[in-house]
């Protein structure tokens, strides 16, 4: 038997596996054989697109669409869906290395591979803070979550530049909106074997995917941004802060759901 089961955001195709009815509770139970496998599914696995037009909403609720040329003149905060392309991704200073990392159309697809793990940071697992480590390479506690002392693996935030209708706009992507940028790789991920005899990792994938979006001629996607305009009384603008809410690629239709 073959089957598709979401968690959270993420598609599972597992094959193979053994129905059992349940007679004391009258349900079918799925049981794993020696045979049995899974692997999951990418956004844009032809697989994971078709369980999600049979079973899924895919459409992002509506929110008004603005060319970002027209955004930037009327200088109006709050929520608005923008077509552009991604010009530039920048990671904050790495304290260790005292720099910070850049990819953009002049990354060459080994550079971006390489940059990986320097994109990532151990934080805490309750808050996200970026966790220290002592001289014995071990890490240190988040004190603010005390007793809770769980660690998880983040991307790092980003500064995005994106260019549309011939004006660029620098946005804030925050660690979950990268993680879906790629595909909904978790961070942790990065090193893993997608399908064991191929060496194929995650990683790969990620960074042949950033690589794809930098790339000059690269696709356009469709920004979901919160913006914050702050003006003098002429309307000039003394303040202007962007942060990705959302991001979806450019083939999913936009609208209000009928």
């Amino acid at each position: 038997m073959d089957n598709k089961i979401q968690t959270s955001d993420y598609i599972w195709e597992f094959k193979y596996l053994f129905v059992q009815r349940n007679c004391i509770v009258e349900n079918l139970e799925l049981h794993t054989t020696p045979w049995s496998s899974c692997e999951c599914l990418f956004d844009d696995d032809v697989r994971a697109i078709k369980f999600k037009a049979e079973f899924q909403t895919s459409t992002p609720s509506f929110v008004e669409m603005s060319d970002l040329a027209t955004y930037l003149e009327d200088k109006c905060s709050g929520v608005v869906l923008i077509k552009a392309q991604i010009l530039e991704l920048v990671f904050p200073i790495i304290v260790a290395q005292k720099r910070q990392i850049t990819l953009n159309a002049h990354s060459s697809l080994k550079s971006i591979f390489s940059s990986l793990p320097n994109i990532i940071y151990t934080g805490c697992a309750k808050c996200g803070l970026e966790l220290e480590t002592d001289d014995n390479k071990i890490f240190k506690q988040c004190f603010s979550c005390l007793p809770s002392a769980m660690k998880k693996i983040y991307y790092r935030p980003a500064l995005m530049t994106v260019v549309g209708g011939g004006h660029n706009v620098s946005i804030q992507v925050g660690s979950e909106l990268i993680e879906k940028i790629l595909l909904n790789i978790p961070a942790d991920w990065l090193n893993r074997v997608i399908v064991p005899p191929s060496g194929i990792t995650y990683g790969m994938v990620a960074a042949d995917l950033l690589h794809a979006f930098l790339a000059l001629n690269g696709a356009p996607c469709l920004l979901k941004i919160q913006s914050l305009f702050v003006l003098d009384e002429n309307s000039y603008p003394l303040q202007e802060d962007f942060c990705l809410l959302d991001f979806y690629l450019d083939n999913v239709k936009h609208g209000p759901t009928p």
